[in-house]
């Protein structure tokens, strides 16, 4: 019961954030913000796989570390002055007011650098002390060398190159304990 108590009052904050969420930087160039919605819901049910990922320190983190509690996963690059911080500092009041409500300890929280090789660890590390993000059970990490594509393809997430960084939505995506995205 405890459970899907918390798994409701999670969704409720993804949607809170999602309405919430500034637009991509730039949707007059060709990425399809609509399209990209569409790809992003059709993950929804698959279980994500296993990948390394990095931590702020250079560790070596596996995805599958984060199974048994529900785990929110958000795409940044380090390098975004507009969107990606806007939308990080909206998720890290929504986080802390869920974790008064529910307790630090009931979820984890990670963003991922997609800007490989520009988000590295320390890269990440700074995106968070910019943002003043030191919650709890909250990691900023870089995916391994190579995975980019296939993590971001796995969660729903896109994204295109611009001359001014990317465009992509502002995504928080949301997994069960068990794996599977909701």
């Amino acid at each position: 019961m405890h459970a899907m108590l918390l798994l409701r009052s999670l969704s409720a904050l993804l949607v809170a954030l999602a309405a919430n969420a500034a637009p991509a930087a730039d949707t007059t160039r060709a990425f399809d913000a609509a399209q990209a919605v569409k790809f992003s819901q059709g993950v929804i049910g698959n279980t994500v796989g296993d990948y390394a990922l990095y931590d702020r320190d250079g560790r070596r983190v596996m995805l599958s570390s984060y199974r048994g509690k529900p785990l929110l996963v958000s795409f940044v690059y380090a390098g975004c002055f507009q969107v990606c911080p806007v939308a990080t500092r909206r998720l890290a009041a929504a986080v802390a007011s869920a974790q008064r409500a529910l307790g630090a300890g009931s979820f984890n929280v990670i963003t991922v650098g997609f800007n490989l090789p520009f988000d590295t660890p320390q890269a990440m590390a700074d995106f968070a002390r910019r943002q003043g993000v030191a919650l709890p059970n909250w990691e900023f990490m870089s995916p391994e060398a190579g995975s980019v594509e296939q993590v971001t393809r796995e969660f729903g997430f896109t994204y295109r190159a611009t001359q001014g960084g990317f465009d992509h939505i502002t995504q928080v995506t949301l997994i069960a304990a068990d794996g599977k995205i909701l």
